[in-house]
């Protein structure tokens, strides 16, 4: 099989990224800590992400070309991609949010696509043919492309403007705040290229019946950025499971001899407790010390970890019912 240099680059790029996001994204869904929906959103997102994208690969590789009657099997769900990533953000930045029933509006246009491919998907490899001449080729495509630009960008927009707003009100979800927006502006760049890209070719194929992609290397960024998105994911998927990879370390020097006081000012400062995935790794870093010195000190004092932070949790709990704002605050979305 003879494949040209860029694809090659992009069939690498993107099988490395496939893998990742497969890998990742199982992880996710088999996780036990943390926040719970937010680990489903994110691992749907990478595993329908890598199973769209080995769509692509399938055709870069030419396997569609030489096994035609594989074409338009169910394996793109690029429409359910904004969406996806849109919820994840809401939950981890807002705890408390619950996906309900009323939510799933968001996902009907993902649901058409993807009952669209399941309809014709098995069908004869003539039938298939009928479907591409007749309505994939002629408008159909246009649609498709068309709405998966517009849902992307517009609910990567959107989790952008949430990750602002949520920025000044806990100094706790800074850092995880900081971390969502600088993931999320890359995805925005890495999408507004293909986005340019699409668009370009639509307007030189409408004006001159020029087709874009047939030009040699002229269509390796497209190529380039679209793989590169699925590394990326599941690159920053993985930081996301390792929490204190982002945490920043609050205090310069590694000491803990005044280790109770470090202790407090987090907790006072901070409400460091507030955050469902907080966890021995990352309380460390914040401190500028072992995770085994901080292990140590809570045996010291007769308690684990764990059992400490659910203690501040419950006294932030009690303190709202106090003040009548429990309605904003769950415990069961901290423990």
């Amino acid at each position: 099989m003879n494949i040209p240099i860029d694809n090659f680059i992009a069939v690498l790029l993107s099988g490395f990224g496939i893998l990742l996001c497969l890998a990742v994204g199982i992880q996710l869904l088999r996780r036990k800590t943390g926040l719970q929906q937010a680990n489903l959103f994110l691992g749907l997102l990478l595993i329908l992400y890598s199973i769209t994208l080995l769509n692509a690969l399938m055709a870069m590789t030419g396997v569609y070309t030489t096994y035609q009657h594989l074409y338009f099997l169910p394996l793109i769900y690029s429409m359910s991609i904004g969406p996806l990533f849109y919820f994840f953000v809401k939950s981890r930045v807002q705890p408390a949010f619950q996906f309900q029933r009323r939510h799933l509006v968001h996902f009907i246009l993902p649901g058409i696509q993807v009952l669209f491919y399941l309809s014709i998907g098995f069908r004869s490899a003539e039938f298939k043919s009928w479907i591409w001449r007749n309505v994939i080729s002629t408008y159909g495509q246009f649609i498709e492309e068309s709405l998966v630009i517009v849902l992307g960008l517009t609910y990567l927009i959107a989790a952008i403007r949430l990750i602002n707003s949520e920025i000044p009100k806990e100094l706790w979800k800074n850092p995880i705040c900081q971390w969502l927006k600088k993931f999320s502006l890359s995805l925005l760049i890495l999408l507004s290229i293909s986005s340019i890209y699409e668009i370009a070719d639509w307007i030189l194929w409408n004006t001159l019946e020029y087709n874009l992609f047939n030009t040699p290397w002229a269509d390796f960024p497209l190529k380039l950025s679209y793989a590169a998105i699925s590394p990326f994911i599941g690159y920053n998927a993985f930081i996301y499971q390792n929490q204190s990879l982002i945490t920043p370390s609050y205090f310069q020097n590694e000491d803990s001899s005044d280790l109770e006081g470090r202790i407090s000012t987090l907790l006072a400062d901070r409400k460091i407790y507030l955050d469902p995935e907080l966890n021995l790794d990352s309380m460390a870093k914040m401190l500028n010390i072992h995770k085994n010195n901080l292990s140590k000190y809570f045996s010291s004092k007769g308690e684990s970890f764990r059992t400490f932070i659910n203690k501040q949790r419950i006294a932030h709990f009690e303190s709202l019912v106090k003040e009548g704002k429990q309605e904003h605050f769950s415990l069961l979305s901290h423990a």
